[in-house]
């Protein structure tokens, strides 16, 4: 008979740990409660384990894998005779770190520090209580200005804590050099609005664990369109994604990247299948231009270039990436920070100097492509590459308003209403610059 998870099994059917809703019935949370790092044999090592829904993955490589389960998956992998070791963050390398309210208290500083061009928003609250902030940074932060909208979210695991440090840096420093009068900074902080989510896993953060409080993992929280979880609803699931998803319904952000550690490596889309991603050779273009300036990615032996697929180096079901770009037009790619999740804090100074050009540069690549201000009657658009007559995809508005990121190139721009007529058309070339203003105004 094949072996099965006897032990997990029994766990999720007293637990519930399958947790459900009216509208995603499927769906189906996956837990970290246990985490081991296991060195394989063989491949029918890792089928047995694919087999069971239970167990998610993460960071393979020629001979080892990260798995994460509820409890009794140690017991389980010492049943199949697999080698495991836990994966857990060293305790001395939590010391010196800000805990979740000293990170708070320095954001609050900093938009404190600099409110002509910052503004503090609370988008939610994590399980324990704790508040998960964005920073907004443009030239005039309190209002909804018409200009191509970039995010960065971090922390989402929380034992990776790399990024949440680096988003704070970078919120300083953006602030200081516009103030300074860098004229890089002021250009793309006076024509971009900026968002930066230092930690959307506070609760994680301050038990150095990857999971939020109800040990669940937020990036397999997510609605998936290649999975019975294809409803872009936020019901069932943790209070964490419910804030994002919220937030992320009020934006407009067409380019986005959330952060993580384990690797040293820019993920591009797709994660959850191996179709290729439609705008497949911009994304892995901007990929590699953040990679290039990175030693630790630019001089990878693993991954040539820095950058890969997500989809061909481990399947990712509910990822944040693949979401964002789905249900909405947001492109989105997943920047592994630190081959340590937890390193010593010593470090992170060598982590900021290595990315901090490339992250203020990736910012800038949200003003490659085209933005509309729509009159009410425009609920789609309809883009087609002229120079190759490929049909790039047909995109719902929101708030009167749209902007897409695209390769340089020559576009035809079709503008449809709730039926998909077409109302008006117009033909325009993309090209990367950074301007005051790059909407066309569509009466």
């Amino acid at each position: 008979m094949p072996l099965r998870f006897i032990t997990i099994l029994t766990l999720l059917i007293s637990s519930s740990a399958y947790s459900k809703s009216k509208t995603n019935e499927d769906y189906s949370k996956s837990l970290t409660n246990e985490s081991y790092v296991i060195e394989f044999k063989s491949k029918n090592e890792i089928n047995i384990l694919r087999s069971n829904p239970e167990i998610s993955f993460d960071h393979p490589t020629k001979k080892t894998v990260e798995v994460y389960g509820p409890t009794g998956l140690g017991e389980y992998l010492k049943n199949l005779g697999i080698f495991h070791l836990p994966n857990e963050v060293n305790q001395k390398s939590v010391l010196g770190y800000p805990t979740p309210e000293e990170i708070e208290a320095k954001i609050i500083e900093l938009t404190k520090k600099y409110p002509q061009i910052t503004r503090l928003d609370k988008i939610g609250t994590s399980i324990q209580g704790r508040s998960i902030y964005s920073v907004k940074i443009s030239d005039n932060p309190e209002r909804d200005e018409l200009e191509p909208e970039v995010k960065y979210i971090a922390n989402m695991h929380g034992d990776e804590i790399v990024g949440r440090e680096l988003m704070v840096l970078l919120i300083e420093e953006l602030c200081a050099k516009y103030k300074s009068g860098d004229e890089k900074v002021k250009l793309l902080i006076d024509s971009t609005e900026i968002y930066i989510v230092p930690s959307m896993n506070p609760d994680g953060a301050i038990n150095s664990r990857r999971g939020n409080s109800d040990w669940v993992d937020l990036n397999r929280d997510f609605p998936d369109f290649s999975t019975n979880d294809d409803e872009n609803t936020p019901h069932g699931r943790e209070v964490e994604t419910k804030s994002i998803m919220s937030w992320q319904n009020t934006r407009n952000f067409s380019l986005s990247a959330n952060f993580h550690g384990g690797a040293e490596v820019v993920n591009y889309p797709w994660d959850t299948v191996g179709d290729q991603h439609p705008l497949h050779a911009h994304v892995v273009k901007i990929s590699k231009e953040y990679a290039d300036i990175v030693p630790g990615m630019r001089d990878s032996t693993e991954f040539p270039g820095g950058i890969v697929n997500g989809y061909d180096w481990y399947e990712v079901n509910g990822g944040m990436q693949d979401w964002s770009y789905y249900w909405h037009n947001d492109l989105q790619v997943t920047i592994e920070l630190s081959n340590t999740k937890w390193p010593r804090y010593s470090e992170v100074e060598r982590y900021w100097n290595e990315n901090k050009v490339a992250l203020v540069e990736f910012l800038s690549k949200v003003h490659e492509g085209a933005g509309f201000k729509l009159n009410k009657k425009i609920k789609y658009i309809s883009i087609e590459d002229n120079d190759t007559g490929e049909l790039i995809g047909v995109f719902e508005t929101k708030n009167n308003q749209f902007y897409k990121v695209l390769p340089s190139g020559n576009y035809s721009f079709k503008f449809l209403d709730q039926s998909k007529k077409t109302i008006y058309s117009i033909d325009k070339s993309i090209n990367k610059i950074v301007k005051r203003n790059s909407y066309t105004v569509i009466q």
